[in-house]
């Protein structure tokens, strides 16, 4: 005997007792010898009733009707609701009939008589387990599978074959219909959330306030998860988030599909551009107009760069479209100075002071007094002029209207104590206010929170104080020129301190006033930050050395704020936290003109002609660009840094014949496009690889440091 069968002694018992039986045979005993009624024709049939003996047949069969009706209740799941027990009930047995019946045969008696029972202990333990159903689609599949069978059992029992299969069939296909239906229905209207179903706006308005990562996440999660999470809507809603520019405000999520495509493009965008920031991976641009003469004044908006010279022009780029243009002044007349002798006449140079840009319009103030505006879509000459009785222009501003349509805009300029504003409507002015201000104003500035379609409000900055005009604009007729200062409000206003720097938010409340305390034995350099809805100062800000000269309040970040000044550090600040600075930089060799920050990164520029480009988490330098002249202007979009280096002498001595002056005293305007295209193609692809691109364009190799970030 083997050790199999030694360690099971079921098994071995079963053997022994199967060969006994087959080895032992015994005399059958006669159908009279046995007592209860005799033998009929339905005997001799084999269709027996339930109640006879299994001895009743041969050696090696089973009663066909008990045994199948049995087999088939324990195989067949479904037909298991309302099973009775079915019992076989052998009559009392001698001992020559107890060995007659095979021992398999009792242990399948035994066996029968046990399964009903086996069966309705699981279904009441699987009746306590289960939770409770709710209408959910598994739950409808179900009960339509155990319909069709049951419908299929009755048709079975018709001994009607063509008919069975005719209805069969056509069973079947309204099945699969009313099942795809059904399935289409509850994908639209029924999203299961575990336990419980919701309809689809419901989940819709749960999941529209999730972020793009956790739409990821979810759409992980099964199917109906997934249909939900890649809704239209909801990735319309991250792309307006995202990349949307505001000229596209009117769109619509029916203008378009696959939004969430559109929205990873975008993602892929936004992580080369950061990759080429830092590492200067950027094509570099320089705007040159050489009859311009000497460059006196840039400013941009958007991908629109203007540029102001010394013979009175105004030049303007578009870095998208490539187009150029070029405006003329209103008045280039020749004049003289009157304070000189009779026969040392000198000319009174004019050159461009201020530039601003917006959308569709332009200005521009020149050194004899007076500012003309101009529109991107009448031609070269201006549409409006402010003039002005004396020299210098001190301050513009330009600012669109919103909700005042597409080609509005208002334009503000100061001179002295003397301030103008003007409404420019479909390509024509006219002057909304003319006054005077107790002191002499420093800048005026346009504050992008409008009240309304109807009003605007203008800052003027004079030596100490901080104002704030509400000027009325026309709305149907024209309304008279407002003379006096009405609707003035007063912001900021401390003695024996000079303002030396002004800035709001974008689309916001804040203002930041930076000034120098002479009062006392020593100076104190500080900021004020304000908040204009109130007219409450909420934080004062300390740490600097020396005068500040440029503050920058970045519009994505509400609670961060960033100053330059003349001890030639960039401080961060969080008006969350404490009045200290939480980072310094150092690193440039003179006076910080311009800055600017962003959720990473820092751009800064100085009087020495460097810009340096700052990592903010790491507080360190990344790169830095290097020019002769001062940084008078340095803006950083997205894909764009625009560095506009304005020499200091605007008329250099030069040749009496030399009409155009070197190049070295003109000035530049640089532009870098970090999104540019800048394969060439003479250089292999191999040599074209980046980290994120380990196998080299499929030649399977790994370059540690790509060809072409190598500098």
């Amino acid at each position: 005997m083997s050790e199999a069968n030694a360690t099971n002694p079921d098994l071995e018992h079963f053997r022994q007792e199967w060969k006994k039986e087959l080895h032992h045979k015994l005399k059958q005993p006669d159908a009279t010898d046995r007592p209860g009624p005799s033998k009929s024709n339905s005997d001799l049939d084999g269709t027996a009733t339930p109640t006879h003996k299994l001895n009743q047949f041969s050696d090696y069969s089973l009663p066909p009707v008990n045994a199948d009706n049995a087999l088939v209740a324990l195989l067949d799941d479904n037909s298991c609701d309302g099973f009775e027990p079915m019992t076989v009930k052998p009559r009392p047995e001698t001992s020559s009939e107890a060995a007659t019946e095979y021992f398999p045969f009792k242990i399948l008696t035994q066996f029968l008589n046990e399964a009903p029972k086996r069966i309705q202990s699981k279904q009441t333990k699987a009746a306590l387990k289960s939770p409770p159903t709710t209408l959910s689609k598994k739950r409808y599949f179900q009960e339509m599978e155990e319909q069709h069978s049951k419908k299929t059992k009755s048709e079975v029992d018709s001994n009607d074959v063509t008919k069975e299969k005719k209805m069969n069939e056509g069973g079947e296909e309204t099945r699969q219909m009313i099942d795809l239906f059904i399935a289409d229905l509850d994908d639209i209207n029924e999203i299961p959330f575990f336990d419980t179903s919701v309809p689809r706006e419901v989940a819709v308005k749960i999941f529209h306030h999730l972020d793009m990562k956790s739409l990821c996440m979810c759409s992980q999660v099964s199917r109906s998860w997934r249909s939900l999470a890649d809704d239209e809507i909801l990735w319309f809603q991250i792309f307006l988030q995202l990349g949307l520019s505001e000229t596209d405000a009117n769109i619509h999520v029916s203008h378009g599909s696959d939004w969430k495509g559109r929205v990873r493009n975008l993602v892929e965008q936004k992580h080369l551009l950061d990759a080429n920031w830092k590492a200067r991976t950027g094509k570099p641009y320089q705007l040159n107009y050489a009859q311009g003469r000497v460059l006196c004044a840039v400013h941009s908006h958007g991908s629109t760069i203007v540029a102001g010279y010394t013979n009175c022009n105004v030049r303007l780029w578009d870095t998208t479209t490539g187009d150029t243009c070029t405006f003329n002044a209103s008045n280039t007349a020749l004049v003289l100075d009157e304070n000189t002798e009779d026969d040392e006449l000198c000319r009174m140079e004019n050159w461009v002071q201020h530039l601003q840009t917006s959308e569709k319009y332009t200005a521009a103030s020149f050194a004899h007094g007076f500012v003309d505006v101009w529109s991107s879509e009448a031609g070269t000459e201006p549409i409006h002029t402010l003039p002005f009785n004396a020299r210098d222009v001190t301050s513009l501003a330009l600012r669109d209207v919103r909700g005042g349509g597409d080609n509005t805009c208002v334009v503000a300029a100061a001179q002295g104590t003397r301030v103008q504003a003007s409404y420019i409507h479909d390509q024509h002015g006219q002057a909304l206010v003319d006054f005077d201000m107790p002191a002499k104003v420093a800048q005026v500035s346009w504050l992008d929170d409008f009240p309304g379609h109807d009003s605007a409000n203008l800052l003027i900055t004079s030596h100490n104080i901080v104002n704030i005009k509400n000027i009325l604009l026309p709305v149907d007729s024209i309304r008279p020129k407002q003379h006096d200062p009405v609707g003035m409000t007063e912001v900021h206003n401390v003695y024996w301190a000079p303002i030396t720097a002004v800035s709001h938010r974008p689309n916001s409340s804040d203002l930041a006033v930076g000034f120098s305390v002479h009062a006392g034995a020593s100076a104190q350099i500080k900021v004020n930050v304000y908040d204009l809805s109130s007219l409450r100062l909420t934080a004062t800000l300390t740490g600097h050395t020396w005068v500040i000269s440029s503050i920058y309040l970045p519009e994505k970040l509400p609670s961060q704020l960033i100053t330059g000044s003349g001890d030639r550090k960039i401080r961060l600040y969080d008006l969350r936290s404490a009045n200290f600075p939480m980072c310094t930089l150092a690193g440039h060799s003179a006076k910080v003109t311009c800055v600017e920050m962003d959720d990473w990164k820092i751009v800064s520029a100085d009087e020495a002609g460097f810009v340096f480009v700052w990592d903010q988490r790491m507080a360190r330098k990344l790169w830095d660009i290097h020019n002769r002249h001062p940084v008078e202007y340095c803006h950083c979009e997205e894909r764009l840094l625009i560095i506009g280096n304005v020499p200091y002498q605007k008329f250099p001595k030069s040749d009496e014949f030399d009409r155009v002056s070197s190049i070295r005293y003109r000035g530049t305007v640089q532009v870098y496009d970090f999104l540019a295209n800048q394969n060439r193609q003479d250089i292999p692809d191999i040599c074209l690889s980046g980290y994120n691109e380990p196998e080299a364009f499929n030649y399977n190799i790994g370059l540690a440091v790509p060809y072409d970030q190598v500098t």
